[in-house]
């Protein structure tokens, strides 16, 4: 019986097709069928001659495979909301049929079995013949025009959406002018009580003026805590933005971008919250007051006249010392932004390999290391508090004497008769409003350089290419067949370095089972990276299914190609959290069924918490069981192609043996890529794919290869 048979004569199956169709996917009927047949036959057993039959319950996994979700129930007609729709009916005759639309009492059905024929029925009529179930599909995976967009030539990645936030930033800016105005009742206030109140004794005057300006303060304070508050709402949108934006690009950054070293590049990442604070809080209220320097020096020189003069001044002398350190700054704040990321990152690789630290008795060397960092780190953040501490006893000092200035010259304008003491008084607390703004933006120029380095940092990150970007338009593949062509490929690590593999011509064929053997440093890691896509080749073409492995879309490429590396990742969560990693729509007895291929089901049904198992990244579980859960997520994610790096090392014997008797029936027709030391593991593939130096030494049957004794020197002789 071929393949195709399989899927075309199912009725089910056929009904999977149309309901995918409809749903704008397409997918042949064998895709869905491979290897869930064979439960349910229809007149008598498969050896017997019957037809195998996918059963309801594998719809789920089947529909998987199409980038399809699923969902059974038992709703009645009437219940079916429109917005679920088209759905597939389980029919009294064991037959089935889509319901595209219901409308006015009338439904739409499309017959499977006529390749899209409708019929439109009453709904009365549809309820005689419904058996009482419904199968519910959506894509799981829906493209758009700005997944993977994040840098674009015409809009920087914070400034643009700031600039975005103008109309509200123009609320506080009307909030912060009321405010100020208000604000300046208090001044004229002490201006009347010393030149009216105080000469006469008008009691009831002062009465009258304090109610006023009483009331100013109560407004000034409301229109304050309004502007905060959309100050802070503002950039808590900003932030949840932002972050996701930069999330979203560092977690899809192209693996031939992979930093170094993780701790330099989590400090960079952790600046963020520094950018994202200056942009959104500290600068907007600065600036929002800004303007309000001259209207106070306006008004000053209105009530005082040549008073006005000191306060210019000493406005403009405030931010003389941070313009002028700017370069001083700069030097000092990249040098503590570089400094901090090395010796974040020796911190953070420390934890995080504590284990080798302490087997290799690294302690004394690492604690060296961080020690000298730490010392440099504290001579550079004394030249910079330095600086900054400069900048702000300049400018506490100019308001000092800005306020001593203004009385100096009040008083000789009092004594020539063209100021009132209440003006002076006036004139000072004026003063002093003038001069606020401009300190804060002191203070913005002493930090600006730090952000600036920050954002350089941040910068440098957003301009790394990631694996979709916005201005390509991949090619969709959705069902592969899984034939590779490699045609004079080349990879190099480094741009100068010669190449770690370099293949003139390979061919593997769909369904191939291949062992990929040689010795340590061969390069079957990277060519296995390589046919998985994670890494693309210096030169050379590499195909599947005559399309460019480049071309077609990650998200295709990460469904249908399943690859295991040799050190598997778990993360903190639970045992259930690192099995669904891919947001899999997978109930517990699935993934069950994964552990038991694997053999960790006897373990997670004996543990007090099984699936829930808290994991605390690779610190409570054993290398076998974390290479079991990688091999779990493999068979859960159902691919087409499957590419596995030393999937047995760390098992036991037992355990290998459990596993490798699973894979032989589970990897049937899919293409299989196995690299391996170990002869055991051999059982699983019918070809051989030799490696040598990079190239490739020997592609053909596996029962050609003899001698496979020493693994460290790969094949010794090919017959």
């Amino acid at each position: 019986m071929t393949m195709a048979g399989q899927g075309q004569n199912d009725p089910f199956v056929v009904a999977l097709v149309e309901l995918c169709r409809l749903n704008g996917i397409q997918v042949p009927p064998e895709r869905l069928s491979d290897g869930l047949t064979g439960g349910d036959v229809a007149g008598g057993d498969v050896a017997g001659g019957g037809e195998a039959r996918l059963a309801p319950e594998h719809a789920a996994i089947a529909l998987r495979r199409a980038n399809m979700s699923c969902r059974i129930s038992s709703p009645a007609l009437a219940d079916i909301p429109p917005a679920s729709l088209p759905a597939l009916l389980f029919l009294r005759d064991g037959q089935y049929a889509v319901l595209e639309s219901v409308e006015d009492a009338r439904c739409i059905l499309v017959h499977p079995e006529t390749g899209g024929g409708r019929e439109d029925c009453a709904l009365s009529e549809l309820t005689g013949r419904y058996a009482g179930r419904a199968l519910f599909a959506r894509p799981l995976d829906v493209l758009s025009d700005r997944l993977g967009e994040t840098v674009t030539a015409s809009r920087h990645w914070i400034i643009g959406p700031v600039l975005d936030n103008l109309r509200i930033y123009r609320d506080v800016v009307l909030a912060a002018m009321m405010a100020n105005l208000l604000a300046v009742g208090a001044s004229l206030f002490s201006m009347q009580v010393y030149d009216r109140v105080v000469p006469s004794g008008a009691f009831d005057t002062l009465w009258i003026l304090a109610s006023g300006v009483g009331l100013a303060i109560c407004l000034e304070f409301v229109l304050r805590i309004m502007r905060a508050r959309l100050v802070d709402v503002t950039g808590r949108d900003l932030d949840l933005r932002l972050s996701s934006q930069l999330f979203e690009h560092v977690t899809n950054l192209h693996l031939s971008q992979q930093p170094r070293s993780t701790g330099v590049f989590a400090n960079q990442v952790r600046d963020f919250a520094v950018v994202r604070e200056f942009f959104t809080s500290s600068t907007v209220a600065a600036l929002s007051d800004l303007p309000f320097t001259l209207i106070f020096i306006a008004i000053i020189a209105f009530i005082g006249g040549p008073v006005a003069l000191v306060t210019l001044v000493a406005s403009v002398a405030i931010v003389l010392p941070g313009i002028v350190l700017q370069k001083h700054l700069a030097q000092v704040s990249r040098e503590h932004n570089k400094e901090s990321a090395a010796l974040n990152g020796i911190l953070l690789e420390a934890v995080s390999n504590l284990e080798t630290v302490k087997a290799a008795r690294a302690e004394a060397r690492l604690q060296r290391a961080y020690a000298q960092l730490s010392a440099t780190i504290a001579g550079s953040s004394i030249r910079s508090r330095e600086l900054t501490t400069l900048i702000s006893q300049f400018v506490a000092s100019t308001q000092q004497i800005a306020y001593g200035g203004v009385v100096i010259v009040g008083v000789y304008r009092i004594s020539e008769g063209h100021m009132t003491v209440g003006a002076l008084i006036a004139c000072t607390l004026l003063s002093g409003r003038a001069l606020s703004p401009m300190s804060r933006v002191a203070g913005l120029l002493a930090r600006w350089q730090g952000v600036r380095a920050a954002m350089e940092g941040l910068d440098r990150i957003m301009a790394m290419p990631v694996e979709r970007p916005a201005d390509r338009q991949y090619l969709r593949a959705p069902h592969f067949a899984g034939a590779y062509q490699l045609r004079d490929v080349t990879f190099s690590h480094e741009k100068d370095s010669p190449p770690e593999l370099s293949i003139a011509g390979l061919e593997i064929a769909a369904g191939e089972h291949a062992a990929l053997i040689g010795a340590n440093g061969a390069g079957k890691s990277t060519l296995l990276r390589l046919l998985a896509g994670f890494t693309a080749p210096t030169a050379g073409s590499l195909l599947v299914d005559n399309l460019s492995l480049s071309q077609i879309d990650p998200i295709d490429r990460r469904r249908q190609i399943g690859y295991l590396p040799q050190s598997v990742a778990l993360f903190q969560g639970t045992l259930r959290d690192n099995l669904l990693l891919d947001r899999g729509i997978h109930s517990d007895d699935e993934l069950m069924a994964a552990l038991d291929a694997v053999g960790l089901g006897a373990y997670v049904r004996r543990h007090v918490r099984g699936l829930d198992l808290r994991i605390h990244s690779n610190a409570n579980v054993s290398g076998g069981q974390r290479q079991a859960i990688g091999l779990a997520r493999v068979l859960l994610q159902d691919p087409r192609i499957v590419l596995l790096d030393e999937p047995t090392a760390a098992f036991d014997q037992i355990t290998e043996k459990h596993v490798i008797a699973y894979l032989r029936d589970w990897l049937g027709s899919r293409t299989a890529i196995i690299a391996t030391h170990k002869r055991e593991v051999l059982a699983l593939t019918e070809t051989a794919l030799v490696l040598k130096d990079g190239g490739i030494a020997y592609h053909g049957a596996l029962g050609q290869v003899i001698d496979l004794g020493n693994h460290a020197n790969g094949i010794k002789t090919v017959k």
